[in-house]
């Protein structure tokens, strides 16, 4: 009996305020194969890309009403774009491993809004989250990666950045890493 092989699909995704960069990675950790590459706008034109910012001027109903829609904006717009990287690719998408940052943030907003730092700090968690959100809603494992345990894997994002072509930033190597830690024989992967 002639078996058909599924290779293994992953999706790394990297965000910034407003966008991600998302790689999808065939194979395995040893011989990991690009797939795909997709910059995704998280935020629609009508909408601040910095909302903990526009949210620092408002009353707290309104604040709280702006930051709310933002994210549900973001996490609209991180599973279409989650799903336009998949369209085409040879398998499905085993999972989608986001690169995020440990960081602490007061629960209170109005906490948040007094200080500068921590309005960057929770734009950050909010496309991050979207994406996670993002993905659980396409049916997919949504994986966070702390970014100090990504793999190096030079000669991997060698090989990967030469098949992505340009551009071939930063961005793209930690979304690329991401993803690779989901691949079969990463370790802690089963």
């Amino acid at each position: 009996m002639v078996r058909n092989y599924l290779p293994q699909v992953t999706v790394g995704v990297t965000t910034r305020t407003g966008w991600a960069v998302a790689i999808a990675l065939g194979g395995d950790v040893t011989a990991p194969r690009f797939l795909s590459r997709l910059e995704v706008k998280l935020v629609p034109q009508h909408l601040p890309a910095q909302p903990y910012h526009e949210a620092a001027g408002l009353e707290s109903g309104a604040a709280r009403a702006l930051v709310t829609q933002v994210e549900v904006a973001a996490e609209d717009a991180a599973a279409a774009g989650l799903r336009a990287v998949a369209d085409g690719l040879p398998a499905p998408v085993s999972a989608v491993a986001v690169v995020v940052r440990q960081v602490s943030l007061p629960a209170d907003l109005a906490d948040v809004l007094r200080s500068h730092a921590r309005m960057h700090a929770a734009e950050g968690v909010l496309y991050r989250e979207a994406m996670l959100v993002g993905a659980r809603r396409c049916g997919w494992v949504a994986v966070a990666v702390d970014v100090q345990t990504l793999p190096v894997a030079s000669h991997a994002l060698t090989v990967i950045g030469h098949d992505a072509g340009r551009p071939w930033r930063r961005i793209e190597k930690d979304a690329a890493r991401a993803a690779l830690s989901q691949l079969p024989g990463a370790p802690g992967h089963g």
